[in-house]
């Protein structure tokens, strides 16, 4: 389901530009990462739809907004990461038009619990991606779904782990995100055992 690769023919994936530079390269409807460069403790990548003319929308403090894509990087750096989650996409007038529809909502109107959530529900228009979204996607059904992260560690080491929703999925990605990667290296080696 999803995947964030730094070697191979998905390399390219992983890089990062400068906010001048990322605006050149996004269309309406890409999703975008931004990344904080700073001290170690730094926040989770923070997730957006790119809608033109340099503006992006994005969950934000408890609401749904729309801001400059300068003002929101705050001089820091992104990538586009339309290709991360294994799903089709909705074209690109639909990602738009998701993101648009929802300009304006606060906390208690909200049912994405991240920015990573509302953004990928833009572009996928999966209900999974919202909270709570795998118990109406089950209802009736006998199978549980089940979503892998695979974490690339070093050349051809990947360590998978499996989820039963996507909620939690990307609870534990940005988890990794945020703590950096060394160190879920060194607790991934102790779960398997190889300290």
């Amino acid at each position: 389901i999803f995947s964030k690769v730094s070697s191979g023919p998905q390399a390219g994936d992983l890089s990062v530009y400068s906010v001048s530079a990322l605006t050149a390269l996004c269309k309406p409807g890409d999703l975008l990462e931004l990344l904080y460069l700073g001290p170690s403790e730094h926040p989770p990548p923070h997730w957006a739809v790119y809608v033109g003319s340099g503006q992006i929308i994005h969950l934000h403090q408890g609401q749904i907004r729309q801001d400059s894509l300068y003002e929101a990087a705050a001089g820091n750096v992104g990538r586009v990461v339309n290709s991360w989650y294994r799903f089709r996409p909705l074209v690109a007038e639909l990602v738009v038009q998701n993101a648009c529809g929802h300009l304006g909502l606060k906390s208690n109107e909200i049912c994405w619990t991240n920015s990573e959530s509302f953004a990928a529900w833009c572009r996928f228009g999966k209900r999974e991606f919202k909270a709570g979204g795998e118990l109406q996607a089950a209802a009736g059904t006998q199978h549980q779904q089940q979503y892998y992260l695979k974490i690339h560690l070093a050349e051809n080491k990947v360590h998978t782990v499996r989820f039963h929703s996507l909620e939690d999925l990307i609870r534990e990605k940005r988890r990794i995100d945020a703590s950096g990667k060394l160190r879920v290296i060194k607790d991934l080696a102790i779960v398997d055992g190889k300290e």
